[in-house]
């Protein structure tokens, strides 16, 4: 900064200017190694200075101290926003109080820029333009039309991401660029309309470390991955793996066929958000292996588990068949026992339709010849009477009931054959049947 003319400069930058020359005398006479130039540097300015309206408006500033700083082995590394001002804020301060300022004041600049991927910031869908309004010349309400189309597509809440441990930031990235490719939207567009796919948490951080510094559709991409992939986020998905029950599943009431195909999705889907220790078919099989344990058609399959380059779509499609199988098997079973107990139901149906059978009656259905030397003329057939099967509680003459019984009563007699009556009724005697087939066969006649 030796040939930064002064005078051109307003107060808070010259004495910037010559701080960091300052400093630059004491490093030369005391050897101070990375870490310590960086500790002078943010005792000298706090964010506040650093980060200020006049320094932010002098863009020399913050990156002749970032290659400054670099050259006497602070080694500040990079940042995903490939911004000096975001890469000061997040490496040159210790102090997390200091940081966070640092970081916050940084954002707030950007996040009030010029820029055009700051400005949607809302959670709600744009409004749909007026009819007619709109025009293919590319003016701003086709704008509005695009960024209410793009917004429609990820309306519901399914759509879209919140960082959940079952979800993968990547995946919705892709359904994102597939919208993309059916609008065909520019590059500042596309960054622009990305805050689409988030919310909840993830979309508050979206909006506050990633819209705010992300430049381009790659760097917002790239930002989302080191967020929403971090160990902390890995841990978590790799302990809801190896805790995946596909019983939880088949008790919902789904059959045990989507249960499979919706764990073995789910195994392919988070397989790449593992640790790099669990990727692979071999940890992944044995994250199938004790989501499907306990079923009795995957004993089986799950003998080949510790067989050499086992995958875990070979491990699937033997699952999958060996459950085919025991489905198929069942269903056999099953027809099998329904079919054993069709001669039964045949008998019956003779019984209903012939007229005979189990009752030990004549056919007089519809076809039957009667009898040799008998005309339909003389088949009259007394009515009868249901009380003639009870008969007689005092004499046992089945003739006549208790009431129009003749002979001298006897009580005990009486009281005895109706306790044997009512026995034989609540014990499901035919006598029932007998009443209404007689009955059915008088109806008939008549």
């Amino acid at each position: 900064m030796s040939s930064v003319d002064l005078t051109l400069l307003t107060m808070v930058q010259r004495g910037f200017v010559l701080s960091i020359r300052g400093l630059e005398v004491d490093a030369s006479r005391v050897p101070l190694s990375g870490e310590q130039v960086k500790e002078s540097v943010a005792q000298e300015f706090p964010p506040a200075v650093l980060f200020g309206p006049e320094l932010s408006t002098l863009p020399l500033a913050h990156r002749e101290l970032h290659r400054w700083l670099d050259g006497h082995g602070a080694a500040l590394g990079t940042h995903a926003s490939h911004h000096i001002a975001p890469l000061l804020a997040a490496s040159l301060y210790s102090d997390p109080e200091d940081a966070g300022a640092a970081k916050e004041i940084v954002r707030a600049q950007l996040a009030a820029g010029s820029r055009a991927n700051a400005v949607c910031a809302a959670d709600t869908v744009p409004e749909e333009p007026t009819r007619g309004s709109g025009s293919g010349g590319g003016g701003p309400s086709s704008q509005d039309r695009l960024a209410y189309n793009v917004g429609m597509r990820f309306r519901d809440r399914a759509a879209k991401f919140s960082g959940g441990v079952g979800e993968s930031w990547m995946e919705f990235v892709g359904d994102y660029q597939q919208v993309a490719r059916d609008y065909s939207p520019t590059a500042k567009q596309k960054l622009q309309y990305l805050h689409n796919i988030v919310t909840g948490a993830a979309k508050r951080y979206y909006l506050n470390h990633v819209q705010a510094f992300a430049t381009t559709f790659a760097q917002a991409v790239e930002m989302g991955v080191a967020e929403f992939n971090s160990a902390v986020q890995q841990k978590e998905v790799k302990t809801y793996l190896s805790t995946y029950d596909m019983n939880a599943l088949v008790q919902a009431g789904k059959t045990e066929a989507r249960p499979l195909a919706h764990t073995y999705k789910t195994m392919v889907k988070l397989a790449p958000l593992l640790p790099r220790s669990h990727q692979g078919d071999a940890n992944s099989v044995d994250f199938l292996h004790h989501a499907v344990l306990g079923f009795d058609w995957a004993t089986e399959p799950l003998k080949r588990v510790a067989t050499p380059g086992l995958t875990l779509q070979q491990l699937y499609g033997e699952l999958a068949s060996s459950l085919q199988l025991h489905t198929a098997a069942k269903r056999a079973k099953d027809k099998r026992s329904s079919m054993s107990d069709a001669p039964v139901k045949y008998e019956l149906a003779n019984v209903m339709f012939a007229g005979q059978g189990v009752y030990g009656r004549p056919k007089t259905g519809v076809g039957a010849s009667p009898p040799a030397g008998t005309s339909r003329a003389v088949q009259r057939k007394e009515r009868f009477d249901p009380l003639s099967l009870i008969g007689c509680f005092s004499c046992d003459d089945p003739g006549h009931t208790m009431r129009d019984c003749l002979r001298p009563g006897d009580a005990t007699r009486a009281a005895r054959s109706k306790l044997d009556y009512f026995a034989k009724k609540r014990a499901g005697t035919p006598a029932l049947e007998s009443i209404l087939f007689r009955l059915c066969q008088q109806v008939e006649a008549d």
